[in-house]
């Protein structure tokens, strides 16, 4: 299956998905930047947590 061409679409039963890049916008940023520290605090966790389970 080659989905990385231009344009390439995938059909998923009778639905058609095309992934294309728009412009970032202040808003797009501001989610990303939410989702940066979601995932850095997780991560953050796990490790405490894993460094307090092996001491």
């Amino acid at each position: 299956m080659e989905t990385l061409k231009k344009g390439a679409t995938e059909r998923v039963g009778k639905f058609e998905m095309r992934v294309q890049f728009g412009r970032p916008t202040g808003e797009a940023s501001e989610r990303w930047n939410q989702r940066v520290e979601a995932l850095t605090a997780w991560l953050l966790a796990e490790w405490r947590r894993e460094r307090g389970e092996a001491a």
